[in-house]
C-alpha cells in the first residue's frame, strides 16, 4: 500500500480519547495520508460519535483483513476482553485501565506482525492503568516489555522544536544519577537521527544544563563539567551540530526563537513545562525505539471534559501527523 496503516487505540474510554478519535477521523483528508482504523469498543465509538455529531459509521471488524479504510466508514477492531460493560464518563476505573492496555497490546501485536506501520494512542489514565494491575511507570515501559524493546525513549514536539529528556518518569532525587555522559550522548544521537528522518538537514541541537546558571564553572555543581560537556564534545566528533550546556532558563527562549530544532533536557519537567506553555493543538508526544513509531497527545484524559463533546482534537491530530511522517 502507498499509505501506512495506522492503528488508533481508544485510550481510557472514560476520558476524552474516543471523542478525539471521532473528531480526527471526521476529516476525510486524513485518509489521503494514511489508512487509519480504531482499536477499541465499537459501542463506545458509536456513542461518542452521536455526542459530537460525527458523520461517521463505526463498523466492527474481527480482524484487520476485514478493514475497508473507506471514509465515512471507520473500522473498529475490539480485542478480546476489551469491551466496555459499564461506561461512566470522567471516572477512574480499573476496567478502563485494562481496556486501554489491551488495546495497546493488540495494536503492537499487529505492528510486530508487520501489518501495522504506526500506532496512535489516545491518552490513558495511569491511575486506572495501575489499578488494573499493570505495574509499569508509564505506557512506554509497558510497550517496551511487550515488544522486547531495550532502547526506548520519549520525544516531545512543540511547534518546530523537538525535545527529549535524559531522565524521564523517575523520582526527582534519582535524576542526578542518570545525568551521565554516555546516556546524554545516546539521547543527542537519537534526537539527531529522528530530526534528519523527518526532514531537517543538519539539525541544530541544544543540550540543557542541569544546575542553575549551567553550574557557574563548578560553583553550583560539576555535572556540566564532568558529564554534559564531555558528551557534547563526543557528539561533535560524530559530526552532530550541538551546543551547550545551555542554561535551562534560556534554552527554550533560544529554541523557540529559531536557534535550535532539538533540545536535549536533563529531566522530564525541564522539557515539559516549556512544551505545555505552547498551544496544545500544536504539540505531541512520540514513543520511539519500538517496532513502529507511536504517537500520543501531550495532555491527559481530561476527565472534566469527557463525554461532553468539547475536547480539542488538535493534539491527537498532531500525533497522527508525526506518526505518519515517521512511518
Amino acid at each position: 500500500m502507498d499509505r501506512p496503516v495506522i492503528a488508533m487505540t481508544m485510550g481510557d474510554a472514560a476520558g476524552i480519547g474516543p471523542e478525539l478519535i471521532a473528531k480526527v477521523l471526521s476529516q476525510r483528508e486524513i485518509y489521503e495520508s494514511c489508512l487509519p482504523f480504531v482499536v477499541g469498543d465499537p459501542r463506545v465509538m458509536r456513542e461518542i460519535g452521536e455526542v459530537v455529531g460525527a458523520d461517521l459509521r463505526f463498523r466492527a471488524i474481527e480482524c484487520l483483513s476485514g478493514a475497508r479504510f473507506a471514509w465515512p466508514d471507520v473500522d473498529v477492531l475490539c480485542p478480546t476482553g476489551a469491551r466496555v460493560e459499564h461506561l461512566s464518563w470522567g471516572r477512574v476505573h480499573s476496567a478502563m485501565g485494562k481496556t486501554a492496555a489491551l488495546c495497546l497490546r493488540k495494536a503492537f501485536e499487529m505492528a510486530m506482525a508487520c501489518v501495522v506501520q504506526g500506532v496512535v494512542s489516545a491518552p490513558l489514565n495511569k491511575e486506572a492503568f495501575h489499578l488494573a494491575g499493570y505495574q509499569y511507570l508509564d505506557e512506554l515501559a509497558y510497550l517496551a516489555d511487550l515488544t522486547g524493546s531495550r532502547e526506548t525513549f520519549i520525544l516531545g514536539v512543540m511547534r518546530s522544536v523537538w525535545t527529549v529528556a535524559v531522565a524521564g518518569h523517575v523520582p526527582f532525587r534519582d535524576i542526578v544519577g542518570l545525568v551521565k555522559r554516555d546516556r546524554i550522548l545516546r539521547y543527542v544521537v537519537n534526537i539527531h537521527e529522528v530530526l534528519e528522518k523527518v526532514g531537517f538537514s543538519g539539525p541544530r541541537i541544544a543540550v540543557a544544563a542541569l544546575n542553575v546558571h549551567a553550574g557557574e564553572g563548578g560553583l553550583f555543581g560539576r555535572e556540566e563539567i564532568d558529564e554534559i560537556e564531555p558528551a557534547i564534545q563526543e557528539a561533535r566528533k560524530r559530526g552532530i551540530c550541538v551546543e551547550g550546556p545551555v542554561p535551562a532558563d534560556a534554552v527554550f527562549v533560544r529554541a523557540l526563537a529559531g536557534d535550535f530544532e532539538g533540545v536535549v533536557c536533563m529531566y522530564h519537567d525541564q522539557a515539559n513545562i516549556a512544551r505545555k506553555l505552547q498551544p496544545r493543538q500544536e504539540g505531541a508526544t512520540l514513543f520511539m525505539g519500538l517496532p513502529v513509531a507511536c504517537g500520543t497527545t501531550a495532555h491527559g484524559t481530561a476527565f472534566d471534559k469527557a463525554g461532553r463533546g468539547i475536547a480539542d482534537p488538535g493534539g491527537l491530530e498532531a500525533a497522527l501527523r508525526y506518526t505518519v511522517t515517521l512511518s
